[in-house]
């Protein structure tokens, strides 16, 4: 929910800084920032599936785990693979070979509609924009678009965050920390007052826990701007660092560490640490090559077709 609410926030800011917001040019950089190394991801996890997962090795581990892979790369699954690499549906089966692309899917849906309420945000005043989001919250209200008001979220808090920061450092210390732990406590809601993954048996359980969630991480968002400690923190090279290989390595994570598992579980049935340790270090490596090999040659190129054909 977080990672919604920042996108909604990072993809809003240059508009809402006066930058003329042009939808093919958008839509363009979307799709190279997001589909080059998602692809080289999935060639890469279907290829660790083919010749190195060992699904003997995986049965020591957790039902949750196990439950991933458990296909053969046939005719069958054809269909399954082409959606897959496109990103869309119907039926769409997100943990088929990446698991963790769930959030890719409505990334890439809310990618096409949020131009649309940067547009609506940037021409409203305070009072109109507030009106605006309450009435998209009652429409999408337990419905699949029900993430859009979470990028909407962020759109608003991009918006206003000089208000918000303003407001909040003009606060006493006690009570910012106050709202401080009110917006952790939120933001762990899922943990502190909701069975796991919601409670099916009352389905607008999901909508209250996921935008209960998505607020506390947006007031922490904010209060963290508000310090110049932590945005020093932030900007320093370890962070920034992670900050740019994070994409990649929210795509190769999980299939590193299923393979892995599948091929140390049978000889390492406590091998919980060394699972971690090499996991991690492969996908850092992995990532940071993704990134230097992959991501930022396709952002140059997104930079060049924009402004060679769509330049002022």
């Amino acid at each position: 929910m977080f990672f919604f609410v920042l996108s909604g926030f990072v993809l809003s800011l240059p508009f809402l800084e006066n930058k003329p917001l042009k939808l093919l040019p958008f839509y363009l950089k979307r799709i190279l920032r997001i589909y080059p190394a998602y692809l080289a991801a999935i060639a890469f996890a279907l290829i660790l599936k083919t010749y190195l997962y060992h699904p003997i090795g995986i049965q020591p581990f957790s039902p949750w785990i196990k439950g991933f892979w458990q296909w053969n790369l046939n005719a069958d699954y054809g269909l399954q693979l082409l959606k897959t690499c496109l990103l869309i549906g119907p039926n769409f089966n997100g943990d088929l070979i990446d698991p963790v692309i769930w959030s890719l899917v409505i990334e890439m849906k809310m990618s096409l509609i949020i131009p649309f309420f940067i547009i609506l945000a940037n021409r409203c005043n305070f009072y109109w924009n507030i009106l605006f989001f309450i009435l998209t919250l009652i429409i999408i209200y337990n419905h699949s678009y029900g993430y859009l008001g979470i990028f909407y979220l962020g759109i608003l808090l991009a918006k206003y965050r000089f208000y918000l920061i303003d407001k909040l450092n003009n606060i006493h210390v006690a009570m910012l920390v106050a709202i401080g732990v009110i917006a952790l406590y939120m933001y762990n809601v899922s943990f502190l007052s909701f069975i796991p993954y919601g409670d099916k048996l009352h389905p607008f359980a999901f909508f209250w826990r996921d935008y209960t969630t998505a607020i506390g991480g947006g007031v922490i968002l904010i209060i963290s701007l508000c310090n110049t400690h932590v945005i020093s923190l932030l900007n320093a090279r370890p962070f920034v660092f992670l900050g740019r290989i994070s994409y990649s390595f929210y795509l190769l994570h999980l299939p590193i560490i299923i393979t892995i598992c599948s091929l140390v579980g049978s000889v390492l049935l406590h091998g919980q640490v060394a699972i971690f340790i090499s996991a991690i270090f492969l996908s850092f490596l992995l990532s940071y090559l993704s990134y230097l090999f992959i991501e930022i040659p396709f952002q140059k190129l997104a930079k060049q077709l924009v402004s060679k054909f769509w330049s002022d």
